[in-house]
C-alpha cells in the first residue's frame, strides 16, 4: 500500500511482550524443569540462582553455565529435555497470565496498536503458552528463539519484530521482566517497561527501563503508554475500564 504522493505509509505503534515472567507466570515451572536435568549431577537450582543465571537468558547461555564441560551436542540435548519437561508441566496446568495482560492486549488492539510476542523460548513453548492462556488470537506476530541468529540480550528479536510489523521505533514499547530483556529492548531503541517482583525490583530499578511496575493493571502505566505510543491525549481508557 503506497502513501500520499508516493510516500510509504506511516509506520505503526507497537506493543511487544516477553513471554515467561512477563505475559505468563511460568518461572516456577521453568525452575522445576531445570531441576529435572540437573538432578542426575546431584545439583538443585534455587530461586536466587534461577534469577541470576536463568531468567531471561537463552538456553545456549544457560547450559554453557551449568554444563561447561559438555559438548555443544550434549548441551542441545539437555536444553531439549528441559523444554520438553517444561511443556509437560505447563500442559497440566499451573500457568496464570500476569494480572492485566489480557486487558492490555485488548486495549492495544482496540486502538490499532500492533501487538507482538518476542521470546527467547522455543516456538513450541510460545504456541503452547498462548493456547493455555487463551491468547492465541491476541498477537499479530510471534518471534521465538528459533527465528533469529542471536537471542536477548541482543536486540535481534526486537528488531525483527519492528521490521516485520512495520513499526515506528519511537512509538514502540517493550514489556519485559529481566535485565536481559530490558537490555535487548534498549539496544533496539525501543521504550521499555519492566515488571518487577519483590525479588527482582531492586535490580530492575537500575536497569535503564523507562518504567518499573509490579503488574499490568496500573493506571500510571496506561497513561505513560498513551503518550509513548502516540495515542490521543483525550483517550480516557485506563485502569478504570479493566474488568
Amino acid at each position: 500500500m503506497s502513501g500520499v504522493a508516493g510516500r510509504p505509509p506511516p509506520r505503526r505503534a507497537g506493543l511487544l511482550f516477553d513471554l515467561d515472567g512477563t505475559l505468563a507466570q511460568t518461572e516456577h515451572l521453568h525452575l522445576a524443569a531445570f531441576n529435572v536435568i540437573l538432578a542426575p549431577s546431584g545439583r538443585v537450582l534455587d530461586e536466587a540462582a534461577f534469577v541470576r543465571h536463568v531468567s531471561g537468558q537463552a538456553n545456549e547461555a544457560i547450559t554453557a553455565h551449568f554444563f561447561p564441560d559438555a559438548t555443544l551436542a550434549e548441551r542441545q540435548r539437555l536444553a531439549d529435555e528441559k523444554e520438553a519437561a517444561f511443556r509437560s508441566l505447563a500442559a497440566h496446568g499451573g500457568v496464570d497470565a500476569t494480572p492485566g495482560a489480557a486487558r492490555m492486549l485488548a486495549w492495544a488492539r482496540e486502538r490499532g496498536v500492533a501487538t507482538g510476542l518476542v521470546t527467547n523460548a522455543p516456538v513450541a513453548n510460545a504456541r503452547l503458552m498462548v493456547e493455555v492462556l487463551g491468547l492465541a488470537d491476541a498477537f499479530d506476530l510471534v518471534v521465538s528463539a528459533d527465528e533469529t541468529p542471536r537471542g536477548k540480550p541482543h536486540p535481534d528479536p526486537y528488531l525483527a519484530a519492528v521490521e516485520r510489523l512495520e513499526l515506528a521505533a519511537e512509538r514502540t514499547v517493550v514489556i519485559e521482566d529481566s535485565l536481559t530483556g530490558v537490555a535487548a529492548g534498549r539496544a533496539a531503541g525501543l521504550g521499555v517497561v519492566a515488571l518487577a517482583t519483590d525479588f527482582t525490583a531492586a535490580r530492575l530499578q537500575g536497569s535503564g527501563a523507562d518504567m518499573v511496575c509490579k503488574d499490568l493493571s496500573n493506571a500510571e502505566l496506561y497513561a505513560w503508554l498513551r503518550q509513548r505510543l502516540g495515542l490521543p491525549a483525550t483517550d480516557a481508557a485506563d485502569l478504570s475500564e479493566a474488568p
